[in-house]
């Protein structure tokens, strides 16, 4: 057999090949190391004293499964005194297969999920998984690569039941999970944090929602760094109030023609102006007139979504500072809870003004998150599952 097909084709270098067996549907290549000498010391002058076989799996020959028989022989060496075995070279301590396979697996791995490459290589789950972890540990964010850092988004994806978060930290500019982190509390993102000011990396800006966790861990480590308060979560955060305040009037006027105008009409309230065809606008106005709360929320709201349109950032504070004495003003006790929420936190609001950054892109991971957790069916592992996200950005899909 040609020693070149070691070389090249299964990467068993510096090996001669010794016979060939078909058992089983499997080949069975022997082979001994070429050259006798002692791999601590490098010397030749060594005296054989036994050997043992050890069978490792390697790169496959179409669809039947290669093995190679390595003679691994028992050597004295005269210089350093000591006896030992060969060297592998093409494979790991304790492992049953060669570099060449795992590499193999690992590209399978990027594109298959890990029952596939289970079932088509015929290697247990637990080694795929193993190999696999390997190569997604290869791509975890290292200090040259945090260094980049200017822009971040931090929000929360739901993994599990019973209220089990990860937090997400994704550089806003390249689209790339720089940490994630069990739970969504101060513990959970203090420790990236503290990463990044042993380094010496200052972030510009970081947007998030205005969950306090979060400002706390970045405010541990960095005093004036200014954090920018999503629009999108203001918005959804007003819906909730909106709808809360429509079951409140639908409640009153349960069983009056007033009542069933109300009843149904979440997504017309909901839904942005523009949006709405001829037929929604008709019964939205309907709805608007013979409810007052109704109609002073549902302005409220529209003027708000215009906030983040205006030109500067003192035309938005001007702006902001009446609304927020509108939504008093209203006396509806919802929206006066909202008014002072967002008083405390004008500041991270109106600077978007300065950095006009969101995190639209970390709501985009995290869809992708939930997508790898639904093709995987959930993961038990919860450490291999942060992994895969970490690796996201390698890839246009994420498998489990």
């Amino acid at each position: 057999m040609s020693q070149s097909l070691f070389y090249h084709a299964l990467g068993l270098y510096g090996y001669h090949h010794l016979r060939m067996r078909i058992k089983g549907g499997a080949i069975y290549l022997y082979m001994v190391l070429a050259k006798k000498r002692c791999f601590y010391c490098k010397s030749y002058k060594v005296i054989q004293r036994g050997y043992c076989w050890r069978r490792l799996r390697t790169l496959p020959i179409g669809r039947k499964p290669v093995y190679a028989v390595i003679k691994m022989r028992r050597f004295y060496c005269r210089n350093c005194r000591q006896t030992r075995f060969e060297n592998l070279m093409i494979a790991e301590r304790k492992k049953h297969y060669t570099h060449s396979m795992e590499n193999y697996v690992m590209d399978l791995c990027s594109v298959m999920t890990v029952r596939d490459v289970s079932q088509y290589t015929g290697l247990h789950w637990s080694t795929i998984k193993e190999i696999d972890s390997k190569r997604l540990k290869r791509n975890l964010p290292r200090a040259k690569d945090l260094r980049e850092l200017r822009y971040l988004g931090i929000d929360e994806v739901s993994v599990r039941r019973g209220h089990r978060y990860l937090s997400t930290i994704v550089d806003l500019q390249s689209g790339r999970v720089v940490y994630v982190g069990q739970g969504r509390r101060v513990e959970s993102v203090a420790p990236f944090f503290r990463r990044l000011k042993r380094i010496g990396v200052r972030p510009r800006a970081i947007a998030m929602d205005m969950w306090p966790p979060f400002a706390r861990a970045v405010r541990l480590y960095y005093r004036g760094i200014p954090l920018v308060y999503d629009a999108f979560h203001i918005l959804a955060d007003y819906s909730r109030k909106l709808n809360e305040i429509r079951v409140e009037e639908y409640k009153k006027l349960e069983g009056q023609a007033q009542g069933k105008i109300i009843k149904g009409s979440r997504y017309l309230l909901l839904r942005g102006q523009e949006k709405l065809s001829l037929s929604a606008q008709e019964k939205l106005s309907q709805l608007l007139n013979i409810n007052r709360p109704l109609y002073i929320a549902y302005v409220l709201k529209e003027d708000l979504r215009r906030l983040w349109k205006l030109p500067t950032r003192s035309q938005a504070e001007r702006f902001f500072n009446d609304w927020i004495r509108k939504a008093f003003s209203s006396g509806i006790i919802q929206l006066v809870r909202f008014a002072r929420k967002m008083r405390r936190h004008i500041a991270g609001i109106l600077n978007y003004f300065y950095f006009p950054i969101s995190t639209a892109n970390v709501e985009g991971i995290n869809n992708r998150i939930k997508v790898i957790k639904r093709m995987a069916y959930g993961y038990r592992d919860l450490d291999y599952f942060m992994l895969k996200i970490y690796n996201l950005h390698t890839k246009k899909y994420g498998l489990s």
